[in-house]
């Protein structure tokens, strides 16, 4: 798929049209040219394209990987199964699928990524992470650089809640709780509620 292709599918999933789309970032004869390959796109207006559409860039680029959707089902499945590890107290299955993740086929960033989270779950269980102030900043990061919440990052915001301030924690658990309150998922539906509960401590 090309970046006009992509750009196209983006835009037409919005239902809008090419003027729309464009902004004042491009006119809509040049962005027209861009989706049928016509022209080309500089990287800082295609950013800026997909900032102003308030499309993930990390996820835009992923997609003109044509391993992007086998690597994506394998992100997800990871982190469901270190959730689930985690959720069991299962220290040794936490363990089995860091070994799992640095053997998998995934991308650098991606594994760096998987790792993170494991290494998290792992010093939570150990009780470790509040004396590991590295770990700490690299939870910071990882959360506020996140364009999408799965069960395994929604355990991990829920047991890292103390390290935000109290209007953070207030602006992040609203914004989860309207998204997920519908879902079936029941391991995310016990973290929206410890997440309410963990509100209602920090304000006692």
């Amino acid at each position: 798929m090309t970046i006009g292709e992509l750009l196209r599918e983006c835009r037409v999933s919005q239902n809008k049209k090419q003027k729309e789309f464009a902004g004042e970032i491009l006119s809509p004869s040049y962005y027209s040219k861009v989706e049928k390959g016509k022209h080309k796109i500089t990287a800082k207006d295609l950013i800026s394209l997909l900032i102003y559409n308030q499309i993930s860039v990390k996820q835009f680029f992923g997609r003109l990987d044509e391993n992007y959707e086998e690597n994506q089902f394998l992100e997800e499945k990871l982190n469901s199964l270190l959730a689930q590890a985690y959720f069991q107290n299962d220290k040794s299955k936490l363990e089995e699928i860091r070994q799992q993740i640095k053997d998998s086929c995934l991308s650098s960033e991606a594994k760096t990524d998987q790792l993170l989270y494991a290494d998290i779950f792992l010093a939570l269980m150990n009780n470790s992470l509040r004396d590991n102030k590295k770990l700490q900043d690299k939870v910071r990061e990882k959360l506020f650089s996140m364009d999408e919440f799965d069960e395994a990052k929604i355990m991990l915001y829920g047991n890292s809640m103390r390290f935000y301030s109290l209007s953070d924690n207030k602006i992040i658990s609203q914004s989860l709780i309207r998204k997920y309150r519908e879902t079936n998922n029941i391991i995310i539906q016990k973290y929206l509620v410890s997440l309410c509960v963990n509100m209602l401590e920090t304000v006692k």
